[in-house]
């Protein structure tokens, strides 16, 4: 970056302000001239180095290309990372079952008014076991408490229209709730966010957008939450955002992404950097009606679906 903006600038020269004010420093003084043109130079090069910083903070493109997350957004993902990386929790059984309680709003009947959801998903680590999820407020027809079909020597029991389980099956492929096959390092697990929206014509948003996908997916282990943290410094176009209360009303720090119809928000616990969850808002002056929000309120494993201890 140095270099790069080296080329931008003239000769060091320190501004007429700090050139008036060093002649009256030589003005006034006894000393040799050297030491006071040795001090003339300092300044001339702190000038420099002022610029330099002044012109790396406002730069929003480089070569064409918009510049990583901002230095704030950075700071907070790397500290949720190094947060991630220092948890010593042992690894979930594989006939344990990933508990995740969450609360969701989103706009609801035709005055837009938001409605809430307590949802708690119990999701089989190797998922091979019968899960479950109940809501809070389930749609219209549909059930409180719905079993989720463990997908066991490629079959797994089919639903009815009501949410039972029928007696027939289908083919399936486990889709386990602990992911400790993702990537475990920054550059791996970019080029994997990438590839789940390959083809997209707004990149760097569905990229962003898939950092909270993954983590709505399921349980990842401790050094893949850090590199899915640390990937996400390096998306172009990511700022800090100004204090956030989430949609369960706490107070959080946010890193952003404003896509061309949305922001894209995930915010974290200050101080713990704990993830708390993430929202899809309309942008700024958009008419559009309020955006998705949803909140973690608990993880936690279990040894059964239905339990919450």
């Amino acid at each position: 970056m140095i270099d790069r903006v080296r080329t931008l600038l003239g000769p060091a020269d320190p501004p007429p302000h700090l050139r008036t004010r060093v002649q009256q420093l030589i003005a006034d003084t006894n000393r040799p001239a050297r030491t006071w043109s040795w001090k003339l130079t300092t300044v001339a090069a702190a000038a420099v180095v002022g610029v330099a910083a002044l012109l790396a903070s406002s730069v929003t493109s480089i070569g064409g290309r918009p510049p990583a997350a901002s230095a704030e957004a950075a700071e907070v993902l790397r500290q949720a990372a190094a947060v991630a990386r220092a948890d010593q929790a042992a690894a979930p059984r594989p006939d344990q079952f990933v508990l995740t309680t969450t609360k969701g709003f989103a706009p609801a009947g035709r005055a837009g008014e938001p409605a809430s959801t307590l949802t708690r998903s119990w999701a089989s680590v190797d998922g091979t076991r019968d899960g479950l999820l109940w809501v809070s407020h389930p749609r219209a027809g549909g059930r409180q408490t719905t079993v989720i079909p463990g997908c066991r020597d490629g079959r797994a029991a089919e639903w009815a229209a009501d949410g039972s389980l029928r007696t027939s099956t289908r083919a399936c492929t486990p889709d386990p709730a602990y992911l400790d096959g993702l990537p475990t390092d920054a550059t791996t697990m970019l080029t994997y966010l990438e590839g789940l929206s390959a083809g997209s014509t707004s990149g760097n948003e569905h990229t962003f957008a898939n950092v909270g996908v993954l983590i709505r997916r399921g349980y990842l282990p401790a050094r893949s939450w850090a590199a899915l943290y640390e990937a996400a410094t390096r998306i172009p176009g990511i700022i800090a955002s100004s204090p956030l209360t989430d949609a369960a009303g706490r107070s959080g720090v946010a890193v952003s992404l404003i896509g061309d119809i949305d922001r894209y928000d995930l915010i974290f616990e200050p101080g713990t950097y704990r993830f708390l969850g993430w929202q899809v808002m309309p942008r700024a002056g958009d008419t559009a009606p309020q955006g998705r929000r949803e909140v973690i309120l608990s993880v936690s494993i279990v040894d059964a679906a239905g339990r919450t201890t």
